[in-house]
């Protein structure tokens, strides 16, 4: 199959079995991702290929736009001899296209896999609650998406999604997001692969931030990392040796839905007393405001807008302001408490925190690292470095990069490289089944 400037070189057949040749491309890519630039001669070691077989394989690599000649390595001995030059994975030249959504928005981006985003752009969302027009809003965009990677010079190698809510990995679906009414048991992977004839992804927003985090932010050099964001709601991820935790479906970090308080405010998901609920910037505003108790739960999180009111409190929270820092105060606490409870349970290196996290900065960091000793073991807890995220909005794409990044130059016998997946209506046409 020939590659195309959407499509990358493809190393699988499509009846779906390994050639010889493709297993021997994917093995000379693994090594150079894992071991480093490398000669021939030094492949030749890492592979056990023989340096014929592998002057083949470079080559077409190279012409490909998949491996570079790099570094120029000094010669051995006396230095008299033939400089030895360099094999790298051109990173900057392979990409992704990504997706992120929720109830107000679509936001796409192209990022290359060395971690740099080339491209990003946001729509509003579609008002309706029938998941078929909003999947294929998303895929619209994203396909427009598509048509600017050969611009910006980035080789697509596959495309992501990053869903507000919970997913099954194993089926490619979002199963529930909390704050999009009708988004329910959606076959996200499956459309979005058909759409652009690209092997799709998909992982919560949150588990994305985690992984782009580890790899291109705050987290890098961590191998026991937990992720905290908050936005309207709080979600999380989990690290573990550079690979995101993903429970029995893919949903592994929703730290935003424990328990702190048995009779605390009303949460989104219908119970009461989570951590989300606790910290939904419109209520802590609303709390700053004066609002009634009784009134909270009739209050409406409104998306991943931040809201003036939320910012002011902030502002007057540095001012000294004695309600607003009360109010930080007891969000402080009950973050602690899933903190700790999390702390107790994961054993982590790293505590990074994001989203409106961030804005916050030592208003709350201060409280917190008061307060989290007191709800978990000192052990445990005394050596938690807690930092704030580093990347943004961006931190979503860059760990789809990461994720497509690690599956591509897995070792063969690993599985799991991205694979060139044709739509039905494309392979209808060469006629083959689907």
């Amino acid at each position: 199959m020939k590659s195309t400037k959407t499509n990358p070189p493809v190393w699988r057949r499509e009846d779906g079995r390994s050639s010889k040749r493709a297993y021997n491309r994917s093995l000379v890519c693994a090594a150079l991702f894992h071991e480093g630039p490398r000669s021939r001669v030094g492949l030749k070691q890492s592979t056990g290929l023989p340096l014929s077989r592998l002057s083949d394989i470079c080559g077409s690599l190279i012409t490909e736009g998949v491996v570079r000649e790099s570094m120029i390595s000094p010669a051995a001995g006396t230095g008299r001899g033939r400089p030895r030059s360099l094999l790298e994975l051109d990173l900057r030249r392979l990409g992704v296209a990504c997706v992120r959504y929720d109830q107000e928005s679509v936001t796409t981006a192209l990022v290359d896999l060395a971690g740099t985003v080339h491209w990003k752009r946001r729509w509003n969302a579609p008002g309706t609650e029938d998941a078929t027009t909003r999947l294929r809003m998303i895929a619209k965009h994203l396909k427009q998406t598509l048509t600017v990677a050969h611009e910006v010079g980035v080789k697509l190698v596959g495309v992501g999604a990053a869903d507000p809510g919970t997913v099954d990995v194993s089926t490619g679906r979002s199963i529930r997001a909390v704050n999009m009414p009708g988004w329910t048991n959606v076959p996200v992977v499956e459309h979005l692969s058909q759409s652009t004839e690209l092997a799709a992804v998909i992982e919560r927003a949150d588990g994305w931030q985690a992984l782009g985090e580890v790899a291109y932010g705050a987290g890098r050099g961590s191998q026991h990392v937990l992720f905290v964001t908050l936005l309207e709601g709080i979600g999380g991820g989990i690290v573990e040796g550079g690979n995101l935790l993903a429970g029995r479906d893919g949903s592994a970090g929703e730290i935003g839905h424990t328990r702190v308080s048995m009779d605390g405010p009303l949460c989104g998901c219908g119970g009461r007393g989570c951590l989300e609920a606790h910290l939904a910037p419109s209520r802590l505003a609303a709390l700053w405001r004066g609002v009634a108790p009784t009134d909270l739960d009739n209050i409406v999180p409104r998306g991943e807008e931040a809201g003036d009111d939320f910012a002011q409190m902030l502002v007057a929270a540095r001012a000294n302001d004695s309600r607003a820092r009360e109010v930080l105060a007891n969000a402080a606490k009950a973050l602690a408490v899933a903190l700790g409870n999390a702390t107790s349970l994961l054993n982590p290196e790293r505590i990074i925190l994001g989203g409106r996290f961030v804005a916050a900065g030592d208003s709350l960091l201060g409280l917190l690292r008061e307060e989290l000793p007191k709800y978990a073991l000192p052990e445990l807890v005394a050596n938690v470095d807690i930092r704030l995220a580093e990347l943004g909005e961006d931190s979503a794409f860059l760990g789809i990069a990461a994720r497509v990044r690690s599956n591509l130059f897995a070792y063969p016998s690993m599985g799991g490289t991205v694979e060139h997946r044709p739509s039905a209506k494309s392979t209808a046409k060469k006629g083959k089944s689907p």
